[in-house]
C-alpha cells in the first residue's frame, strides 16, 4: 500500500466519522412528567389542542400532528379550526370550549432554545505501510514492532460542533374546572427538522399520557 494511498484511506475514514457523529446526534426524550394527584375523572375524551407558536404555520401542522396521533377514543380537535385566529382573551377561548362540551384542553408552549459548542481535539493515529502492516500485534514481535517506526502519522484537525437544544412544555388542563392535571417537558438535541422533532414531541406527549390513563381507553 503506497503512503498516497494510506493518506486517502484515513482521511475519508476522519470524514465519515464525523459525518456519521452528527448524523446520530438529534434525539427527543420526555424529561419531566407529572400528574395531579387529585385527579380521579379517568381518561378525557374531547380535548382542543393548541400550540403556542408565532409561526402560523408550524402552529398549524404542529396542532394537525397531535390531533393526528391521538388514540381513537379520545377526539380531538386543532385549536386553528375552532378560532379563524389565535384568541388571546383567555376568557373567551374558555367559554366558548365549555360551551362546546369540550373536557379537555392540551397546550404546548416553546420554553428554551439553548446553543452551545463543543470542542472535539486533533486526533493522531498511524498507518502502517510496509511489510509490517500484517503484524497483529504489533508489538507482538520485533519485526512488527519495529516496523511500526515507518508508519505514515495521521492526524485528524479538531473541530467545533455546535448543540442546540429545544426545550418544550405541554400541559393537559381538565374543564370546566380549568385545573392541570398533567404537564410534561421534552428536550430534543440537535433537531435536524422541526416537523421531525414535532413528530417526535408528540408521540413521546400522547404516550405518557395514554399510559397515564388521561386519554384514549385508560391505562395501559
Amino acid at each position: 500500500m503506497k503512503p498516497g494511498h494510506s493518506s486517502s484511506a484515513a482521511s475519508r475514514f476522519a470524514l465519515a466519522a464525523v459525518v456519521a457523529l452528527l448524523a446520530g446526534c438529534a434525539s427527543t426524550s420526555l424529561t419531566s412528567s407529572w400528574q395531579s394527584p387529585d385527579y380521579r375523572g379517568g381518561p378525557l375524551k374531547n380535548i382542543a389542542v393548541f400550540v403556542m407558536a408565532q409561526d402560523d404555520a408550524v402552529r398549524r401542522f404542529a396542532e394537525d400532528q397531535v390531533v393526528r396521533k391521538m388514540p381513537a377514543e379520545t377526539r380531538a380537535t386543532a385549536s386553528h379550526t375552532l378560532f379563524d385566529k389565535p384568541e388571546r382573551d383567555k376568557e373567551k377561548v374558555r367559554a366558548a370550549l365549555i360551551k362546546a362540551g369540550y373536557d379537555g384542553v392540551l397546550v404546548s408552549r416553546l420554553v428554551a432554545v439553548d446553543k452551545s459548542q463543543t470542542y472535539i481535539p486533533p486526533h493522531t493515529h498511524f498507518v502502517q505501510t510496509g511489510p509490517y502492516a500484517l503484524v497483529n500485534p504489533y508489538y507482538g514481535n520485533f519485526g512488527g514492532y519495529y516496523g511500526q517506526g515507518y508508519a505514515v502519522v495521521q492526524t485528524t484537525p479538531g473541530y467545533t460542533v455546535e448543540n442546540t437544544t429545544v426545550v418544550v412544555e405541554t400541559v393537559l388542563y381538565k374543564l370546566p374546572e380549568d385545573k392541570p392535571i398533567w404537564t410534561g417537558t421534552t428536550q430534543t438535541i440537535d433537531p435536524r427538522s422541526r416537523p421531525e422533532m414535532i413528530e417526535a414531541i408528540s408521540q413521546l406527549v400522547e404516550a405518557e399520557m395514554q399510559k397515564r390513563g388521561l386519554i384514549g381507553g385508560g391505562a395501559k
